[in-house]
Formats: structure tokens, C-alpha cells, sequence
């Protein structure tokens, strides 16, 4: 070992040098996942509930993108951890997603893989004799072409006392910082604080489930649950939450009469002011100047 002031030399030296160098693989593992093509598959066409409950939901911009312009770039910086996260979330939707199919609880829209039929319902209805390995999970399809929204439920769950919609939450420091600033101020973004002190779902998710339930009233869907329960799963330590909540119309009819203007709007091509920011516009819509 090098005393103080001395420099390092051979097998020390070696070792420090090594941590001086770029990453072999984490950076190799970052060019590859930031040269894979951008998911398109997500239009921006149309309205998407999981944006429209949010408060930063910019009317100006999704008339835009009703019309067929391009999407305004996210806000967030592209980088392995940035993926990581989503990926991270994607992966907790379909661990749970996939207890519940075998369970036998989750109703939706499937894909016989043994046949090739896609259907509505569960895989014991398609056909009981079936191994549930060859049925691929393609959620809840919520649509009401009037208003032109389109969403995709995590599921609707059957046989645990009434229908219920389902949404999973994945939860880590950056929920909070996003949903409930107030306690991570409150417990210094202490995650296992924050996450102790957690007793209701958060309210863009309330409203987001409240949302689903009411789409599937006006899809008129088969079952149409009047309770959604929130499975919150905490990233750090895989801990699980649940918090069942009653269907209400709160706050939803102002954003479905957003929604009308918008469609509204486009039908008469004519746009609407920026309801973040009416005088100089918000991030989302001021790259529409010009359109």
C-alpha cells in the first residue's frame, strides 16, 4: 500500500488506473440502446387518457397532433437510466399481469398463440383444455371514437368479489418527486419513509382509473367495474401495496369536455389557445407556431 504522499506503483496502481477508464460494457450496452429506433407504436393521433388526466395536459398541442403533426420531443433526455426506468416499469406491469392470468382472474383482450384466434374475455373461456402458457395478455382496449380516445387498461379482474379495474403502479423516488413533492420535502426523499407513510393511491392515478372505468361505460364494455384497485409495487424492495377506490365521474367531466373542444376544434381547424400558458404557450405546443 503507498503511504501518504507516495504514488501509487504496480499492482495498486493498475488497479486505480482501471477506474479510470470508460466502461466496457455499461457504455457499449448505452450506444446500443440509444441507437435502437424509437417505439412508433403509440399514436399520437389520438387521445390518451394516461396524458389528458395529467395537469400539464396542453390542449394547443394535442389539437395539433390530432391533425397529423408530429409529437413534440420529450422533455427528458435520453440515457440508459432514462430506458432502464421505463423498461424497469413495463417488466413490473408483466410480472403481476402474469400471477393474475395464472390465477385465472384477468379479463381482457388475448391471443391464442395454440390457435391463432384473438378474443375478448379469459383463456378458461376460449377454450379450458389450452396450457395458459400459449395466451399472450394485450390488456383492456378502451375506445370512444366520438371524442377519439383510445387507451389500453393494465386489466380487469374477475372472481375477486366484483369486477374490478386494474392498475399497477410501479413506485420509486421519482413518483413521488413527480406525484407528491409534499413528502418527499416532508421525509427528505427517504423512499422507505415516503413509501411507509403511503396510504392512498396518488391523484393522477385516481384519475386515471376513473377515467378507465368511465371509458368503459361509454365503450360499453361487458364489464364495466364500479372499483379499480391500484397494485403499487415499490422498485427498491419489491414491497406491494393495494388501495381500492370507488368509481366517480370527479373531475373527469371537465376533462371530457376538453376533449370535445379539441375534437371540435379540429373539425373546424382551428386551434386552441395553450391552457398552460396562454400568453407565450407551453413547451408541448410552441414548436406549433408556425403550423
Amino acid at each position: 500500500m503507498a503511504l501518504k504522499g507516495e504514488k501509487p506503483s504496480g499492482n495498486l496502481k493498475k488497479f486505480l488506473d482501471a477506474g479510470k477508464n470508460d466502461s466496457r460494457v455499461l457504455k457499449a450496452v448505452e450506444r446500443y440502446v440509444l441507437t435502437k429506433p424509437a417505439d412508433t407504436s403509440r399514436s399520437s393521433t389520438v387521445l390518451h387518457p394516461s396524458a389528458m388526466v395529467k395537469d400539464d395536459w396542453c390542449h394547443r398541442s394535442s389539437y395539433f397532433q390530432l391533425l397529423g403533426f408530429p409529437p413534440p420531443p420529450s422533455k427528458y433526455k435520453a440515457s440508459l437510466s432514462q430506458k432502464r426506468v421505463f423498461q424497469v416499469g413495463h417488466d413490473i406491469h408483466a410480472g403481476w399481469q402474469n400471477l393474475f392470468k395464472e390465477m385465472g382472474n384477468l379479463w381482457g383482450k388475448w391471443k391464442c398463440n395454440e390457435c391463432g384466434d384473438i378474443f375478448m374475455g379469459t383463456p378458461k373461456e376460449h377454450d379450458p383444455d389450452i396450457d395458459i402458457k400459449y395466451y399472450d395478455y394485450l390488456e383492456v382496449p378502451l375506445v370512444y371514437e366520438p371524442l377519439r380516445i383510445h387507451g389500453h387498461a393494465d386489466g380487469i379482474l374477475l372472481g375477486l368479489g366484483e369486477p374490478l379495474m386494474l392498475e399497477i403502479k410501479s413506485i420509486g423516488a421519482g413518483t413521488f418527486r413527480f406525484e407528491a413533492p409534499q413528502m418527499t420535502a416532508k421525509y427528505d426523499g427517504n423512499l422507505d419513509k415516503m413509501w411507509d407513510n403511503l396510504t392512498a393511491p396518488f391523484m393522477t392515478h385516481i384519475m386515471q382509473a376513473g377515467l378507465y372505468m368511465k371509458l368503459a361505460e361509454l365503450a360499453n364494455l361487458e364489464y364495466q367495474p364500479q372499483e379499480a384497485v391500484f397494485i403499487y409495487e415499490n422498485k427498491a424492495n419489491q414491497q406491494s401495496k393495494e388501495f381500492i377506490v370507488a368509481k366517480s365521474n370527479f373531475g373527469l367531466m371537465e376533462i371530457l369536455d376538453a376533449a370535445a373542444m379539441i375534437v371540435e376544434s379540429v373539425e373546424k381547424k382551428t386551434p386552441p389557445a395553450c391552457n398552460i400558458n396562454a400568453n407565450t404557450g407551453c413547451y408541448q405546443c410552441k414548436g406549433y407556431d408556425n403550423a
